[in-house]
């Protein structure tokens, strides 16, 4: 539904207000605050139009008007002008990131406290599939006869592990024999490639393997039978709680319910992860009005152009989007980067 230039107005001023303030906002404030040069009274009658289109509530007869989540929509994609992150703020991002350590569950656990940190909110980071990750090297651990401990390092800085039981002939000079074959083959291949070569190579070719590529490939393809599930790291919910007033605990509840449900959550992020660029998100938009009063600001960072990874925060609606959008573009910029340098 379209807004004529007054009630774009007038919800530009409504919507601002309430970001600063959290509270209803009158027809007296928005009169003086507006360059329309109009009385209260005519002011009333625009925001009782807004109200009919669904973008202001009225908690009360008396009170002022609330934004509702759909008006907060319309702000953000079509009003808010995000601001500049100033040249101090993108120093303090890129001093806290380069000193996160070499693993790569390091690296998103520091990205999510920093967003966390600098959001004054719940930061978070998503891990990418471990398919994405390019092979580094494997290494077998002979724990006792029949059980071995495979260690799967990742450029990146990914590491797997899995307990495999095995022969118990294999010995550990067969093992090293076994890791020394198969990360020659497999130097620099993602994971998907290397899982598609391992189960059309074995049906291929099974009859006529040697014995040490057979038992090599066999091993390996034991590693990847239990595939590690994304890892989400969040960071950051004593800052919220801390905002909200004891009338919203409830609402933090529902929030803390719905990320405690890993498979709905992931199912969402990965779609946001998708996307092309940063997103904004509304807790109505993504799960059903128990999360209406949370919103969500999300950009992927990427490998190689492909996203393949999240970082955001997640925050009361009425957030400061001109300040938190530019933040978590620049560090989902800044972690890409990261990545190219270190890993690739």
């Amino acid at each position: 539904m379209t807004l004529d230039p007054r009630e774009k107005d007038v919800l530009s001023i409504i919507v601002q207000e309430y970001i600063d303030h959290a509270q209803p906002v009158g027809s007296r404030y928005v009169a003086k605050k507006s360059e329309l040069n109009l009385s209260p009274a005519s002011m009333r009658n625009i925001m009782s139009d807004l109200t009919e289109k669904e973008y202001l509530t009225q908690p009360h007869t008396s009170a002022g008007r609330i934004p509702t989540d759909k008006a907060f929509r319309y702000y953000v994609d079509n009003i808010l002008r995000p601001g500049l992150l100033s040249m101090e703020r993108r120093k303090d991002i890129d001093g806290y990131l380069s000193q996160a350590g070499w693993e790569f569950s390091d690296l998103l656990e520091q990205t999510s406290k920093l967003i966390s940190n600098q959001a004054s909110q719940l930061g978070m980071a998503v891990a990418p599939s471990i398919g994405f990750a390019r092979w580094h090297q494997i290494e077998f651990i002979l724990l006792r006869p029949g059980l071995v401990t495979a260690i799967l390092v990742f450029q990146g800085g990914i590491v797997q592990n899995n307990l495999i039981e095995v022969d118990a002939n294999i010995t550990s000079e067969d093992l090293i024999k076994y890791s020394n074959y198969l990360n020659d083959r497999f130097q620099g291949e993602n994971l998907f490639q290397v899982k598609q070569n391992i189960l059309r190579e074995m049906e291929e070719a099974k009859n006529q393997f040697n014995d040490l590529y057979s038992r090599a490939m066999k091993l390996v393809k034991e590693t990847f039978v239990q595939e590690s599930q994304r890892d989400i790291f969040l960071e950051g919910t004593v800052n919220v709680l801390d905002k909200l007033d004891k009338s919203d605990i409830s609402s933090m509840k529902e929030l803390l319910e719905f990320m405690e449900q890993r498979t709905n959550l992931l199912e969402i992020l990965e779609e946001l992860t998708q996307g092309k660029g940063l997103s904004i998100a509304f807790g109505s938009e993504f799960y059903g009005p128990q999360l209406g009063e949370w919103g969500l600001i999300s950009s992927p960072y990427t490998v190689e152009g492909v996203p393949v990874g999240l970082v955001g925060t997640i925050g009361p609606i009425n957030m400061d989007y001109s300040k938190l959008v530019p933040m978590v573009d620049y560090i989902a910029k800044m972690l890409t980067k990261i990545i190219e340098n270190r890993f690739q």
